[in-house]
């Protein structure tokens, strides 16, 4: 489990590494965890849109809860847009799966690789690593793991390189 305040940090330092600093991103943070907790017996699409929709809400009610419709920039790279329903099947496909969680042998990779695999996807214009780090949180609760909290700054590069 974890603590209120081991939640706080989480979700301040996800916002800090966006370089977010606002307490509007953080209600929103806020209110997208409590959402993401309390609804976690299925992960669906449906669940991750809501879950972008109240981190967006405030700050980008444009584009809050849909799926991009533009090419994005990760890390320097081009992702394509190609249409919103391969988004929505590599979504379903390979992050939305019901996992046999008591099977998984390296729980650890087992949450890493599916936040990986989210952030690859990158299903929105915007707000997908805190939407991932959310979701991350969620899978690594669901395997019995605590809280991951990665700090900005040093951390955070070190959390980069999952990615490489």
């Amino acid at each position: 489990m974890f603590t209120k305040s081991e939640l706080n940090e989480f979700l301040q330092q996800s916002n800090y590494i966006e370089q977010e600093y606002s307490s509007q991103a953080m209600e929103d943070t806020q209110k997208a965890w409590k959402y993401a907790y309390e609804n976690q017996g299925l992960i669906d699409v449906v669940y991750i849109l809501e879950i972008h929709r109240l981190l967006a809400i405030n700050l980008r009610p444009d584009i809050a809860g849909k799926i991009r419709d533009c090419d994005v920039y990760i890390g320097g790279k081009k992702k394509t847009f190609i249409n919103k329903e391969v988004i929505m099947d590599d979504l379903t496909k390979k992050v939305c799966v019901e996992m046999i969680w008591k099977d998984v042998k390296d729980k650890e990779q087992k949450a890493k690789d599916l936040h990986v695999i989210f952030e690859y996807i990158h299903p929105f214009s915007d707000f997908n690593g805190r939407v991932g780090r959310c979701l991350y949180n969620i899978h690594r609760l669901r395997l019995g793991l605590p809280l991951c909290i990665i700090h900005e700054g040093e951390e955070q590069y070190e959390y980069y390189k999952w990615f490489k």
